[in-house]
């Protein structure tokens, strides 16, 4: 409880603290760890859908801005847009990234339907039998 207390006569003392403390939580989709295989590129590619859309899908690519709301690294962020790259999950040109929406959508289903069948395998005959048929045959 002192620990508390000690905070709360910090932030007092120290206004920039406030600042630090006050800032909003980091936040991505966890289905693109699934399709990234990097916790890394799931929250840079999370980030990358929250920023300024210039024109026909391509995106201004802020590093700075990047590094300020996820705490990512310029060096962070270059290590996870390389992979995004290397999956073709986005584009870049010009300091603009595209993202593949349509291959990231793919990617995703490809992902529940390997979860899917691993869990009917794991279930056996009870799992064909508790699994909607169209799930059953999309495998």
């Amino acid at each position: 409880m002192s620990d508390v207390f000690n905070l709360v006569n910090a932030l007092e003392q120290e206004p920039e603290l406030a600042l630090l403390v006050a800032q909003p939580p980091v936040a991505f989709e966890r289905y693109f760890v699934d399709i990234t295989g990097s916790t890394l590129s799931a929250l840079l590619l999370s980030a990358y859908r929250d920023l300024r859309a210039l024109h026909d899908g391509w995106f201004e690519l802020d590093m700075v801005e990047i590094e300020y709301r996820t705490g990512l690294t310029r060096s962070e962020q270059k290590v996870g847009k390389k992979l995004l790259l290397d999956k073709q999950l986005i584009r870049e040109r010009d300091g603009q990234i595209q993202i593949d929406f349509e291959r990231i959508a793919r990617e995703i289903t490809a992902v529940a339907r390997k979860r899917n069948h691993v869990a009917l395998a794991a279930l056996g005959d009870e799992g064909e039998r508790l699994m909607p048929t169209r799930w059953i045959g999309a495998h």
